[in-house]
């Protein structure tokens, strides 16, 4: 080539560069927008709380997209009646949230069914903080020696009671030396004329009424227990009849007396919007509830004078039922490692600190560092002497059917359609044919 055909080339070539370089530049710029869109995914979180009980968790998400900008949340509310039958289907034909809330009991039975993953490699390869060991009610959440359910938060149920009519009968001491005291102190509690009542409780015959966690308390307090395994490692009742009549009866008595208004025999939910309102207005004395409960009512009078105590001690012991929540992952979740990250930071220091301290961590750390409202006392001083339903989980029997039996047993005997003998015998009978199976 001459020298005067070169100098045209490349003066040609250079005269081209600059849109050269645009329709490069643009190219480039057009294939990192399009790795960005593909690197973009979505991730489904769910929780069964009512909104008001759980409001930092949604902001908690936020946060957690600002720090992953790859990454979008996407938050679901779905009710605790519905939530487990929901998953079930959606899971049955792949779908579903990818990171969710299951109840402690719910957690095993997910696992067998295959519907949840299994987080022992995630906790080998990308372990939590302070490992799996600073967590309570692991039990709960394994499957054949696996992990399938990392705690999440704990509670139990207890007794919130108004300070100011205590103060009005006279009452200086809260009841908790024994259920028969408690059961005084209503009677002196209530005030018919008044429209006020000693002890409110939701009991109904569904699913969620307070029935079964009660009698349960009030069984394990005095030795008992619906369900237990026999040395040869059969399963039988706990609890002989006649004893489970006297159960049913104590219970019966609230109503008889009209220390508990028959308005809740209707009642089929623990935290029933009319137990709420009559606790935060006076009419109410003492009210069995979850600790959410306890913030509803300051919802609807912050001026409350409203405290939480202990359960009363039965002839053995005071005891009742370590609940709560796991985060599990499900099983069809296309994005494993992200639902691990995202479930890493839900159960943070940070975020169990700073958006979710309205409920009890399950993390043995965080219930030191973390500083609860005082007037979660009672909850504070139950959680330590409360058991998990591992022994009931474990057992042939399904909790969610011991629980609607109990619930609706009970109901029947509290209205007269059964003598407690005939509920008591009933309640048995089914326990014993559920644990042959």
């Amino acid at each position: 080539m001459s020298a005067n055909r070169q100098d045209r080339s490349v003066h040609a070539t250079s005269k081209n560069l600059p849109r050269l370089l645009t329709v490069t530049l643009v190219t480039a710029l057009l294939l990192v927008t399009s790795i960005g869109h593909a690197q973009q995914v979505t991730l489904v979180f769910r929780q069964n709380d009512p909104p008001e009980t759980a409001k930092g968790l949604e902001t908690a998400l936020e946060e957690f997209t600002t720090n992953n900008p790859n990454v979008k949340v996407k938050y679901e509310i779905v009710p605790w009646k519905d939530a487990l039958q929901q998953f079930i289907r959606e899971t049955a034909v792949g779908a579903g949230p990818d990171v969710l809330m299951s109840a402690f009991v719910w957690t095993r039975d997910l696992a067998k069914a295959g519907r949840v993953l299994n987080l022992d490699p995630f906790l080998k390869n990308d372990p939590l903080p302070r490992g799996i060991e600073d967590f309570i009610a692991v039990d709960l959440g394994l499957y054949s020696d696996s992990v399938y359910g990392i705690p999440w938060t704990t509670d139990t149920i207890t007794m919130v009671y108004r300070k100011d009519l205590f103060e009005a009968a006279g009452i200086k001491t809260y009841p908790d030396d024994s259920w028969a005291s408690f059961q005084d102190a209503a009677r002196k509690l209530t005030r018919p004329r008044d429209k006020q009542y000693g002890f409110a409780f939701a009991a109904g015959s569904g699913f969620q009424c307070g029935s079964d966690f009660l009698s349960d308390y009030y069984l394990w307090s005095n030795g008992y227990t619906y369900i237990e395994q026999a040395p040869d490692g059969s399963w039988r009742p706990g609890v002989d009849v006649n004893t489970l009549a006297e159960t049913i009866r104590y219970f019966k008595r609230f109503f008889d007396e009209k220390i508990t208004p028959d308005s809740l025999l209707a009642s089929e939910d623990l935290h029933d919007p009319q137990i709420i309102s009559a606790l935060s207005n006076g009419q109410y004395a003492v009210a069995f509830l979850a600790p959410y409960g306890i913030e509803a009512v300051l919802k609807a009078n912050p001026k409350a004078p409203i405290w939480s105590a202990q359960l009363p001690a039965g002839k053995v012991r005071r005891i009742s039922h370590l609940g709560g929540r796991t985060l599990v992952i499900n099983k069809h979740t296309k994005h494993p490692e992200l639902a691990w990250k995202l479930l890493k930071w839900m159960s943070s220091d940070y975020v169990m600190g700073k958006y979710y301290s309205q409920q009890f961590s399950a993390q043995k750390t965080q219930l030191k560092i973390i500083k609860y409202p005082s007037y979660y006392e009672g909850y504070v001083k139950m959680i330590p002497q409360a058991q998990t339903y591992y022994t009931y989980v474990m057992s042939p029997m399904r909790v969610a059917t011991k629980r609607e039996l109990v619930n609706r047993e009970f109901n029947a005997a509290y209205t007269g359609v059964k003598s407690v003998e005939e509920a008591a015998r009933t309640i048995l009978e089914k326990i014993r044919a559920d644990l042959r199976k």
